[in-house]
C-alpha cells in the first residue's frame, strides 16, 4: 500500500468512526423522548415505567372525574372496558373533555401507578390518534363499558 493509499484508509476510516459515533449519540438522544402508546389494559398487565412518557387512551370512567382542593387539578379514571388507569391532570381540561369521552393522555406514571398527565387530547376526529388507540377506543365505545356512576377511589 502506497502512503496516499494510507492517507485516504486513515481519512475513510476515521469519517465512518465519527458518522457511527454520531449516530449513536443521535439515537441515544431520541430514545429519552420516545413515548409509548398504552391502553389501560397494557398498562395492567405490562406494567410501566416511572422513567419513561406514555400515552395512554380510553374513555373517560364515568363518575370519576373530581376536582382537588387547588382548584386546577382534577383525577379521573379512562378505561378500555377491561381495566382502568387512574389519572391526575393540573390544568384546564380541553372543552371536549367529559365523561364517556374517548380521550388520549400523556404524561409519566408515580409510584402509585397514576398518570401524572402533562397534556390531555379529547377526540374529535381521528387525526393525532394512532391507529392502536382508535381500535381501543371504538372496543370500548362499541362495549358501552362506562357504567360504573359512582365516585371512583384512588
Amino acid at each position: 500500500m502506497s502512503p496516499t493509499q494510507k492517507k485516504r484508509f486513515t481519512v475513510i476510516a476515521l469519517v465512518v468512526f465519527g458518522m457511527s459515533i454520531a449516530t449513536f449519540l443521535a439515537l441515544q438522544a431520541m430514545q429519552s423522548s420516545i413515548e409509548y402508546f398504552r391502553t389501560p389494559t397494557q398498562v395492567a398487565n405490562d406494567g410501566v415505567s416511572t422513567e419513561q412518557t406514555y400515552r395512554v387512551a380510553g374513555l373517560v370512567r364515568k363518575g370519576s372525574v373530581t376536582r382537588l382542593e387547588d382548584g386546577v387539578t382534577q383525577r379521573f379514571r379512562i378505561t378500555d372496558c377491561e381495566n382502568d388507569v387512574a389519572v391526575q391532570y393540573t390544568g384546564i381540561l380541553p372543552d371536549l373533555f367529559r365523561e364517556g369521552q374517548a380521550i388520549v393522555t400523556v404524561g409519566k406514571f408515580d409510584a402509585k401507578p397514576m398518570l401524572i398527565a402533562s397534556q390531555v387530547l379529547a377526540k374529535h376526529d381521528e387525526n393525532y390518534v394512532p391507529n392502536e388507540a382508535a381500535d381501543a377506543v371504538m372496543l370500548a365505545q362499541a362495549n358501552k363499558c362506562d357504567e360504573a356512576d359512582g365516585p371512583v377511589s384512588y
